[in-house]
């Protein structure tokens, strides 16, 4: 039956200072335990940054779609006082622009 370690590896062992101290198989457990925790860390780290990058990125495509909806609901005004639609687009067009904005700023008032 051959060995389960080469000499060359159990030499090395026995023969550094500080190394031989140690159960070689603890401190194979130990290095693996410490790399396992430090990558579980980083992972969670890098998961709550994303994820506070995420809101940050959707709370500014709010802001984007607020602004547009005013622009559009001010160029809609425009249009009717300048004869280019007829009152009954007008109104159509200017409640679906206001549930579309009551319903981005209910989304913009949880993020407050």
């Amino acid at each position: 039956m051959p060995p389960y370690h080469p000499d060359w590896l159990i030499n090395f062992w026995l023969g550094t200072p500080f190394l031989n101290m140690f159960d070689p198989h603890a401190v194979l457990l130990f290095l693996v335990v410490v790399t396992v925790m430090t990558f579980i860390i980083r992972r969670r780290s890098l998961a709550d940054k994303q994820g506070f990058d995420t809101d940050e990125n959707q709370f500014q495509l709010l802001l984007k779609k607020k602004a547009v909806i005013e622009k559009q609901m001010a160029l809609l005004e425009q249009q009717k006082v300048q004869g280019e639609i007829t009152d009954e687009h007008y109104f159509t067009r200017m409640k679906e622009y206001e549930v579309h904005l009551k319903y981005v700023k209910s989304e913009l008032h949880q993020f407050t």
